[in-house]
């Protein structure tokens, strides 16, 4: 309501804002995808022929050893056989058959061969190198079937992974072509890419362009020189339940072997996994109780929506384990005109005792420091606000809230200071956006956490 000239009240239609919920927010960045170029490192290759470049779209909510499980394994396939027979895969090996392509490898300087010469092509280059494959202690080999993309399965059956009576996943490891730096492989693929492109972005503060036309993201993959004083080791034992007799016929079909490889590293990086979603929930709840009470059936059920990167199962088990996830988003600001008498009840309903929070610049470990959700008492802040109010388009309102602009200043105070300026040299984002350092961190937490319940904020700098 407002007056005109001659003192009449005139009154305007505001349009409210309603804000999204928080798991239409968790929806879409499950939905979320990277487009990934992938290519094999000079330095693993041994096949005179270069495999083509793989394209793939990439959940931000997977691991990159999951999320690019079978382009691994065809890539694998150009491997030293050195490797490929390796020490860490003792001396049971058997035949190694290549993996039919997603789309057949063109050979170089032809572009528009037709797709029958494209299969002529390939059967030839099998045939001619079939004398050249590696074998141990068998002399059964396989032959190669046209590719046909509209049969995963029969794809599958036609190729013939390395195997042994402890077949093990290959060593292998992922570095950002651009910058030539290893990939935690531990880490989800969203938070590695925001750690990439917020180098981009620091290095050219003039081009602009490199915040929306860095894509698609390159990566090299190895399969030697694995930089341990880098990375964490990709530890892989072969279960004993997954070992099998070397008489068992199953040793050598291609069905057994590829899901033999594909449950080691899901059960290795499964391992990490429930690992963080239990600190996690340790720091929301302030005590094991919630983590020890999770069923192995729910346990199973939140890791396979992983797997699948399934964001409608995740969420069913989720709304039972993180808290507030079904809460309405904090409002920062407070009018002075509320009840002095308002309990802190009234609004510390959904909160958890600490949010999991952690800062990763650019490649140092996790800054990990307990987060309370709020810097005071509600209560507190009513009882003071004559003195701790602030003003904005006339509105008073104090906020006791921890924000963004907080979390970072007590993790980096070199880097970020109280007035809520950054400069050119330093990029921080969370989930590909770059949100305001006033948000509280509980809304953002809530809306932006990944599978394990940490929200990830990168930071990078020159």
């Amino acid at each position: 309501m407002t007056t005109d000239g001659d003192g009449n009240s005139k009154q305007y239609k505001t349009t409210a804002v309603v804000p999204a919920s928080i798991t239409s927010i968790q929806n879409a960045n499950w939905h979320g995808r990277i487009p990934i170029q992938l290519s094999i490192a000079p330095t693993s290759l041994s096949s005179p022929n270069k495999p083509r470049t793989i394209h793939r779209m990439v959940s931000r909510m997977t691991y990159l050893h999951i999320g690019l499980f079978d382009e691994i394994m065809y890539l694998y396939e150009y491997a030293p056989s050195s490797i490929m027979a390796g020490t860490r895969l003792g001396k049971q090996a058997v035949v190694v058959r290549e993996e039919p392509p997603d789309s057949p490898p063109k050979q170089e300087q032809q572009d528009h061969e037709s797709d029958i010469n494209d299969k002529k092509r390939i059967k030839e280059d099998i045939e001619r190198h079939q004398d050249e494959e590696i074998t141990f202690q068998s002399n059964q080999t396989e032959s190669s079937a046209p590719y046909n993309d509209n049969n995963k399965d029969q794809r599958s059956e036609q190729s013939t992974y390395l195997t042994s009576t402890n077949s093990s996943f290959p060593e292998c490891w992922f570095e950002d072509e651009e910058s030539g730096i290893p990939l935690r492989w531990q880490l989800f693929v969203g938070v590695l890419y925001d750690l990439m492109k917020g180098r981009l972005v620091v290095n050219n503060p003039g081009s602009p362009c490199n915040k929306f036309r860095n894509l698609p993201w390159k990566l090299r993959i190895h399969f030697t020189s694995y930089p341990t004083d880098q990375l964490l080791p990709l530890d892989i034992a072969v279960p004993p339940q997954q070992r099998v007799s070397e008489n068992d016929e199953s040793i050598n079909t291609a069905k057994h072997n590829n899901a033999s490889q594909q449950a080691q590293i899901n059960t290795l990086i499964g391992r990490i996994y429930r690992n963080s979603l239990k600190q996690a929930l340790f720091l929301q709840y302030g005590s094991s109780k919630v983590a020890m009470s999770i069923t192995k059936n729910n346990h199973e059920k939140i890791w396979d929506a992983v797997l699948q990167t399934n964001y409608e199962a995740y969420h069913q088990v989720n709304t039972e384990l993180q808290v507030g996830v079904m809460a309405q988003p904090i409002n920062n600001k407070l009018s002075l005109t509320d009840d002095l008498t308002s309990t802190d009840e009234k609004y510390n309903k959904d909160l958890p005792q600490l949010v999991p929070v952690r800062v990763l610049l650019n490649d140092k470990p996790a800054i990990q420091k307990p987060t309370l959700p709020q810097k005071k008492a509600i209560s507190e802040c009513l009882k003071q606000r004559p003195t701790e109010i602030l003003q904005d388009d006339a509105v008073m309102f104090v906020s006791p809230y921890t924000t963004l602009g907080d979390v970072l200043v007590s993790c980096l105070p070199d880097l970020f200071t109280i007035d809520d300026a950054t400069d050119c040299h330093t990029h921080y984002s969370i989930q590909g956006v770059q949100p305001s350092l006033s948000t509280t961190i509980v809304d953002l937490w809530r809306s932006l956490c990944h599978p394990d319940h940490f929200l990830y904020v990168t930071v990078a700098t020159q």
